[in-house]
């Protein structure tokens, strides 16, 4: 509803009546407060209000994601993002549930946008995405990327020890890529040589280079 001029004056007054006058402080500058904390106030109810509506949505994207209903949970943290798309926690969320609806190229994108609005603010969320993250990068086999991602989960972990990481998964999943490495490796060796014999070279001692055509 809008004031009429004599309301805004009469109300004015009223406002500068109860601010308290310091000296040197003159009644204009009193009434010229007065909208600032007025809209300070404004602001803080917005704010509360959308801080209410982002953590119903991400709620709410938690029950359908337990009851598997994985797109309810997508649409609820999509929501949630709309409110607030700096709060890394929905990208996370997101993340998960297009994880477990099998797509894994929208829940890359998801940790990624995450990962970029973590921080230093709430270091275990960050953690956790640094952790699906260098999941997701084995489960991709960039076996590269998912050392060099677990290397970053690492050096997290080592900079804040009270984050809830966990250094020693890190380290075996590097422990366990650098094995599967190896095994690629072996195994193409392998493949080359079926494929020179196929090809009319012949060799039994595996552990030799095919013979030169």
């Amino acid at each position: 509803m809008r004031l009429g001029p004599l309301r805004t004056l009469a109300l004015g007054t009223l406002i500068a009546a109860a601010l308290p006058l310091s000296p040197g402080l003159s009644l204009g500058t009193a009434l010229a407060d007065a909208p600032k904390t007025d809209a300070k106030k404004k602001g803080d109810d917005a704010a509360s209000a959308a801080s209410t509506k982002y953590k119903e949505a991400c709620a709410q994207g938690n029950t359908k994601y337990v009851a598997k209903d994985y797109n309810g949970a997508i649409d609820a943290y999509r929501k949630a993002i709309e409110v607030d798309p700096k709060n890394p926690l929905a990208h996370y969320l997101l993340g998960e549930a297009q994880l477990a609806a099998g797509s894994l190229t929208e829940a890359d994108a998801a940790w990624n946008r995450a990962a970029l609005e973590s921080g230093d603010k709430d270091p275990a969320l960050r953690a956790k995405i640094l952790f699906v993250l260098a999941d997701l990068r084995e489960r991709q086999k960039k076996w590269d990327d998912a050392r060099a991602a677990w290397q970053v989960y690492l050096d997290w972990a080592a900079r804040y020890p009270g984050a809830g990481a966990f250094p020693a998964s890190g380290q075996s999943r590097q422990q366990v890529i650098d094995a599967m490495v190896k095994q690629d490796k072996a195994y193409e060796i392998v493949r080359q040589r079926i494929a020179d014999t196929k090809n009319g070279g012949v060799f039994t001692d595996l552990s030799k280079p095919a013979p030169a055509k």
